[in-house]
């Protein structure tokens, strides 16, 4: 009965939908998990690459900034949700793997055949369930906090201040209630639902793309066009949640508690705030630095800049596909002490995000005046600017990969390895920029990265996996660095 409840945890099996289908080729692909979270993460795109065009013909440039301010705390919350939901998603794979607790996985001994334990995932739901009402809380006053200070220099000089704060508000609002819904997404990412939670994902953001569309062909301001944006994605937060009491109900033995388990919390505590305050450090500096210079760079400056940092976003957590969407089984097999099999399945994953990444990047730069729709009085981004962010991007991906590995442990190092880069990333910013102007950013962002975040990460990983260096690199990371680089050069060389 245990292995049943196992397969159907791991595999999905209990729709019947997906049994009838899973004979075809195309039902396999649909039930990947790699193909859900891809479309999900191109649904999310969409109002990134698509609807700018629109909005930079239908708005002014400071206008068109401060909806990039909006998609940039966006972008953070999405972002801390992502970092803060770890510990739990690694909670309830832990559980699956048939841990007895959630502090501690450096060492653990292989077990032959581990059963899910039922109650550790019941516990640990509950765990979730209280420590989402604080992120949510936190997630709240940082965007108030961060929108106001970066809107108010743009927002205090146009017509129309009441619907632009109140399209903030909106956002904020909308940000606030999805870091609380945070803990049906861990859920289902724990227990390997990720296919059905990202397809249900794609299907409400696509909705929220073309709802928002109208409204900016429709002639609606920017408090409506934030409107039609954020209800479907706020009925995502209610669908999400009748998935999770499904799921539940079809699992024997768990058990919904709506009160805090304070021993879980205990053993949790320690890798939720070391994980949010490496987040909230390491987005304070990079995004902070881009809401920092919409409050003296020029409109059309700050707008190309935002609008390129918003594109690197998506495209980063579009390449990760091949790995994020494997740690919660590595985080299983931590728990079961399968380590051979470990090895290979981060080789593989890791290599195919860092190419990914790089195609995506240079796919980008080669159609970006295309993407933006853009005249020559308008917002341009220069590709230099745009390959400069992107390089940065790479190297954060390196290092938070052998961050995200190593945290498989329950170990997490991500506060001191995001401080040191944020306090490293904002002093070369601020020796940079008189020199450089916006490029400053991702240049001082590109050596804080390589000297601080990517040694802590992959140092601690190679350790605890006894990876070979520089072996395990040259077949994953650098090939693909040394192409970016050198294009980067290429274009820099041009002038």
């Amino acid at each position: 009965m245990q292995n049943e409840i196992r397969h159907d945890l791991s595999a999905g099996s209990y729709n019947p939908l997906v049994r009838i289908l899973r004979t075809t080729k195309l039902a396999r692909l649909l039930a990947s998990n790699s193909v859900a979270t891809w479309a999900s993460f191109v649904a999310k795109a969409m109002p990134l690459f698509l609807l700018p065009p629109f909005i930079f013909s239908s708005f002014t440039a400071e206008q068109a900034a401060i909806w990039f301010i909006l998609i940039t705390l966006q972008g953070m919350q999405l972002l801390i949700a992502a970092s803060t939901g770890q510990p739990m998603v690694r909670g309830f794979a832990y559980a699956l793997g048939g841990a007895t607790q959630v502090r501690d996985m450096r060492k653990v001994a292989p077990q032959a055949d581990s059963e899910p334990n039922m109650d550790l995932l019941s516990r640990v739901w509950s765990a979730s369930a209280f420590a989402h009402v604080l992120i949510g809380v936190l997630t709240l006053a940082l965007l108030t906090a961060m929108g106001i200070w970066s809107g108010m220099p743009l927002i205090s000089e146009l017509p129309g201040q009441t619907e632009l704060w109140g399209a903030m508000a909106v956002f904020i609002a909308g940000g606030a209630l999805r870091a609380y819904g945070g803990q049906h997404v861990s859920y289902l990412t724990g227990v390997n639902r990720i296919a059905l939670l990202r397809w249900w994902e794609t299907a409400f953001w696509v909705t929220a793309f073309a709802m928002a569309l109208g409204a900016v062909l429709a002639g609606g301001d920017m408090l409506a066009l934030a409107l039609a944006y954020q209800i479907p994605l706020l009925a995502n937060l209610g669908w999400n949640a009748w998935l999770c009491r499904r799921d539940q109900a079809a699992c024997p033995g768990f058990r919904r508690v709506f009160r805090p388990d304070f021993d879980i919390l205990a053993q949790m505590w320690p890798a939720i705030w070391k994980t949010g305050l490496g987040t909230f450090l390491y987005l304070g500096a990079t995004q902070g630095a881009g809401l920092y210079y919409a409050t003296f760079g020029a409109a059309v400056d700050v707008a190309a800049f935002l609008f390129a940092m918003s594109l690197i976003r998506p495209l980063g957590q579009f390449a990760q596909v091949p790995f994020v969407t494997k740690l919660p089984m590595l985080a299983r097999m931590q728990a079961s002490g399968e380590r051979g099999a470990q090895q290979k399945i981060v080789q593989r994953s890791m290599m195919l995000t860092y190419i990914l990444h790089v195609v995506l990047l240079l796919l980008v730069a080669a159609t970006l005046p295309i993407a933006t729709g853009l005249r020559e009085d308008e917002i341009q981004v220069p590709i230099l600017l745009w390959l400069l962010i992107g390089l940065a991007g790479y190297v954060e991906r390196i290092g938070a990969q052998h961050l995200q590995l190593y945290a498989t442990t329950n170990h997490v190092l991500i506060h001191w390895a995001n401080g040191l880069a944020a306090a490293a990333y904002l002093a070369f910013a601020a020796i940079a920029l008189p020199i450089l102007g916006v490029y400053a950013f991702p240049i001082a962002q590109f050596f804080a990265l390589i000297i601080v975040y990517v040694p802590i990460g992959a140092v601690n990983s190679y350790r605890a996996f006894e990876l070979r260096f520089p072996a395990f690199e040259l077949k994953t990371s650098a090939v693909p660095l040394v192409i970016v680089l050198l294009v980067v050069l290429w274009i820099w060389s041009r002038g």
